[in-house]
């Protein structure tokens, strides 16, 4: 007996996370493009806004922002005012995140700002601190150093009312980087440690691997360059162990340059070539080609 069209779909979805763990980047597009389908035939416009936000996620992970803005420019157009408004919320988020990695700030900003109203009409203290987070990140990023460690603090706040521990780890890690910017190493560091314990805590693998990412930076700032080069393999295992492969691949590409400019050679060919096959992997055909040119360097 056929299988109705929801579920489908919701195996289709189902198959394209399955297939983005195991790195395979064209499987899950297609699997979303066919979850999205099945669930246009079916009349389910947020279930299809849903499957094309996950094929935004995954484009903007691969670094195709174009792509990305095309998939959350259709789903928006799916969600209309009448429907869930922490789904709008997340979709404007992440217009948000597309518009700060494409240097827009105002644009950013604009989109940030409509989704902590939303969120917060809709009661969603979580919610409404991931976009005050994003705030912070702008302001941090046009120097407005102060405003961005006020926004910082009431995310912060709002994660703990809302008992989001995990949200909480994210904010410490964006805290830590500003104390860096203010030049408080010490200060840095026991923010990434908290941020540490609050993913390990929760179990969020890529959350972890982001913080001892950020506290291996610190760590190579601060001329500890054993103890970096520690964290980020550190951090580059977990996201192995994760399936965000093409953060395991830049953490492998900054390690290779490390112990390049070291003139660790052996250390810095395994990295560089381990860079360069995740990037193939990933369909990042221009990095790939930097990893592997910066590997004949060696030469």
């Amino acid at each position: 007996m056929p299988l109705p069209q929801n579920v489908k779909a919701e195996e289709s979805l189902k198959a394209a996370e399955s297939h983005w763990l195991a790195g395979e980047p064209q499987q899950a597009r297609e699997a979303y493009r066919r979850a999205r389908q099945l669930f246009h035939e079916g009349k389910d416009a947020e279930a299809e806004a849903a499957a094309l936000m996950g094929l935004g996620d995954l484009e903007m992970r691969l670094g195709h922002l174009s792509s990305a803005k095309d998939s959350f420019v259709s789903a928006r157009a799916l969600l209309t005012s009448g429907r869930d408004q922490r789904q709008q919320a997340n979709l404007l988020c992440r217009l948000g995140e597309l518009a700060h990695r494409s240097d827009n700030l105002k644009e950013a900003r604009s989109f940030y700002e409509s989704a902590a109203d939303l969120f917060n009409a809709a009661a969603d203290r979580s919610g409404q601190a991931h976009a005050l987070k994003r705030l912070g990140h702008i302001e941090r990023d046009e120097g407005r150093q102060d405003v961005a460690l006020d926004l910082y603090q009431k995310a912060l706040a709002l994660y703990r009312a809302a008992g989001d521990g995990t949200g909480e780890a994210h904010t410490q890690v964006a805290l830590a980087r500003l104390q860096e910017i203010l030049g408080h190493p010490e200060k840095a560091h026991n923010a990434y440690d908290t941020a540490l314990n609050g993913f390990r805590e929760n179990g969020d693998l890529l959350g972890e691997a982001n913080a001892l990412a950020g506290l291996g930076h610190l760590l190579r700032r601060t001329g500890n360059f054993p103890a970096a080069e520690d964290a980020l393999i550190a951090a580059a295992r977990l996201c192995g162990r994760a399936g965000h492969l093409r953060g395991e691949a830049d953490l492998f590409l900054e390690l290779g340059r490390m112990e390049a400019a070291r003139k660790n050679q052996d250390r810095a060919h395994h990295h560089l070539s381990r860079a360069a096959e995740l990037y193939g992997r990933t369909e990042a055909t221009e990095l790939r080609h930097k990893a592997l040119k910066e590997l004949d360097a060696l030469d």
